[in-house]
């Protein structure tokens, strides 16, 4: 068994983690009547929500077993380093608003839509009471966050990147990610009502690949939290998801558009093998070894 673990702590990470969300899904699909909604039954929703932090606890049970607290203090290491230059900290801000207004550009610029705004209707309308529920998931969202920044990209994509190129690494997680929300988007619950499943899977692969390529240029756990915290309040803000728009998916399907074209132009020119300009971040390089290689291969980030 260990022998297995060894050789396959990815594999091992994704069938635990999808079959556990599967299963736990599962029980909180049964535990309501019929028609009803997650939302309806308070049991049900605090078992659904606890079900988010399972790729966490997965990544450090198995990084425990194999490496003991050195590999806990590696798995969290990269949150450490912080020092990038602030161009990843504007892009990490930025990013999920640059690509949706970019998408929602040119869907208007085609005259394919009509510009929907900046905001959604209660922020514009509403003050101080139209920012509460942004507010009120904060924590969660930035709970989420860290549990998915550890579990799939450094504990996940690095360790492949130690065998397999980056692109292949991340396109192999970021299926894997993807698919750990399927089930949630085949009982409507957790993610956007209206959302497509295949064009979400693409996008959660795109960002994989998105995020993959920051990770091996930066080495920095915190501007990957601060993008995927960034990605987790943006649809809160821009009025884009289909439950806006009569479960049309318009709008939401031309950022999914701007990720993809994102992630082949990253392709294209960073390169699938290294997705970067030096070599790929893997598990095993030390944190010592990050920042030299860091400050070698980018000395005005040093």
């Amino acid at each position: 068994m260990r022998s297995f673990i060894t050789k396959n702590p990815v594999l091992v990470f994704i069938l635990l983690t999808l079959g556990y969300q599967f299963v736990v899904v599962g029980v909180v699909k049964a535990m309501l009547p019929a028609g009803g909604h997650m939302h309806d039954d308070a049991t049900a929703h605090m078992v659904f929500r606890l079900r988010a932090f399972g790729p966490l606890v997965f990544a450090m049970l198995l990084t425990w077993y194999l490496e003991k607290g050195a590999g806990l203090r590696r798995l969290f290491g990269s949150f450490f380093h912080w020092k990038a230059g602030a161009q990843w900290y504007l892009l990490a801000f930025s990013w999920k608003f640059l690509f949706t207004y970019v998408g929602i550009t040119a869907l208007v610029f085609l005259g394919f839509a009509e510009w929907p705004g900046w905001l959604v209707r209660s922020l514009r309308e509403d003050g101080l009471a139209g920012w509460m529920p942004l507010i009120q998931n904060l924590p969660f969202i930035v709970g989420i966050a860290l549990v998915e920044e550890t579990a799939w990209m450094k504990f996940s994509v690095t360790r492949l990147q130690e065998k397999y190129s980056a692109l292949r690494s991340c396109l192999t997680v970021g299926f894997a990610w993807g698919l750990w929300y399927l089930p949630m988007l085949l009982i409507n619950e957790g993610v956007p009502d209206g959302y497509p499943w295949p064009v979400f899977l693409l996008s959660m692969i795109c960002l994989t690949i998105l995020l993959g390529w920051t990770y091996n240029m930066t080495r920095s756990g915190t501007i990957l939290l601060i993008m995927q915290i960034v990605s987790n309040c943006a649809f809160f803000i821009i009025p884009v998801l289909p439950a806006w728009w009569n479960l049309d998916a318009t709008y939401v399907n031309s950022f999914v558009a701007v990720n993809f074209v994102s992630a082949i132009t990253l392709v294209l020119v960073y390169g699938w093998r290294e997705l970067g300009t030096g070599p790929r971040a893997t598990w095993s390089e030390s944190h010592e070894e990050d920042r030299e290689e860091l400050g070698e291969l980018h000395p005005s980030r040093a």
